[in-house]
């Protein structure tokens, strides 16, 4: 791991001469795009799709399965946010190549889940910087430990604890940590001069969320986390979210923030009055209702008696 003072220096002289003799070894392909159009800046343009879109000048998302993937491409700067499957990221990679085949200068995992980050797996081979949270490699480690993924899990070989920042030729990137949430390892990543931040499973828009106990989720510290969020960024930031009920919803705006926060305040009352009354986690779970918000969508069944029962866990600790 790196320290951040060391880290920084890092990162600025990687930006600026990066050693692509690494990346090209045994492929005459790998910039075959990139030496027709120079070394010029050139636009980056993907055909508009359910999967691949910009959202921005240049920075977009790529949809197909588990968290939605954040990109960032100028001239021969690419950026990439979570990986979701070794499928997933190798289609998603095809794709960038069509425009772009320069490696990938940092890829960052906005937390531990499989679907954020086994595509490491596949993408590990065109970058040299991937960034996580200090607690998400471990997390990953923990949750693939004696399962049949666990070979293939690739973990951040630069982690930070509060906030680390990268500066690009033509863009600043804010990666921060404002506290345990959906896990005890979810991060942020801003683009400043875009004002578009990934927000990776810090919301499910219109979901049922996915609450983690084992990977350190906290339903308390998540409201608290989410009015952070809502504090530091302006009415005029675009947010990328990791699930949503609809892939047209992926991308939105502070107000989709401050609901998923009133859904996790909705919970955590209506099960800690619950529990005051005197029922237990499964009767709980049982009642199958939340109060005001029964008509999210359950991506995976029982996902509603799933956030009762572990908001329950989480108080009765």
């Amino acid at each position: 791991m790196y320290n951040y003072h060391a880290l920084k220096i890092k990162l600025k002289d990687e930006i600026m001469n990066i050693n692509r003799r690494n990346f090209i070894k045994g492929s005459s392909l790998l910039f075959g795009s990139f030496l027709v159009q120079g070394n010029k800046s050139f636009p980056f343009q993907f055909p508009e799709s359910n999967n691949l879109q910009l959202v921005g000048k240049s920075v977009g998302i790529y949809v197909e399965s588990g968290g939605t993937i954040g990109w960032y491409v100028d001239g021969d700067t690419i950026v990439v946010i979570d990986t979701q499957f070794p499928e997933n990221a190798k289609n998603f990679k095809s794709g960038l190549d069509s425009k772009s085949s320069v490696p990938i200068n940092y890829l960052f995992n906005t937390h531990h889940h499989n679907d954020h980050t086994m595509g490491n797996f596949y993408l590990k081979q065109f970058t040299q910087n991937i960034i996580a949270h200090e607690n998400c490699p471990r997390l990953q480690i923990k949750s693939n430990k004696g399962t049949d993924k666990e070979n293939q899990v690739i973990t951040a070989d630069i982690t930070f604890k509060d906030e680390l920042k990268v500066k690009l030729p033509k863009e600043n990137i804010t990666a921060k940590y404002f506290g345990q949430a959906h896990t005890s390892g979810d991060i942020v990543i801003h683009f400043e001069n875009e004002n578009i931040a990934h927000l990776g499973d810090l919301v499910f828009n219109n979901l049922y969320p996915y609450i983690d106990n084992n990977g350190e989720s906290s339903v308390e510290n998540w409201i608290v986390t989410l009015s952070k969020i809502e504090n530091y960024f302006d009415n005029n930031s675009k947010f990328i979210f990791g699930h949503a009920n609809d892939n047209n919803l992926v991308t939105g705006k502070k107000s989709d923030i401050t609901k998923m926060r009133n859904y996790l305040e909705n919970l955590y009352n209506y099960v800690a009055k619950l529990l005051k009354d005197g029922k237990n986690a499964e009767e709980i779970a049982e009642l199958n209702t939340i109060p005001g918000f029964d008509n999210l969508l359950e991506k995976w069944p029982g996902a509603r008696k799933m956030n009762l029962s572990r908001t329950a866990e989480q108080l009765i600790k």
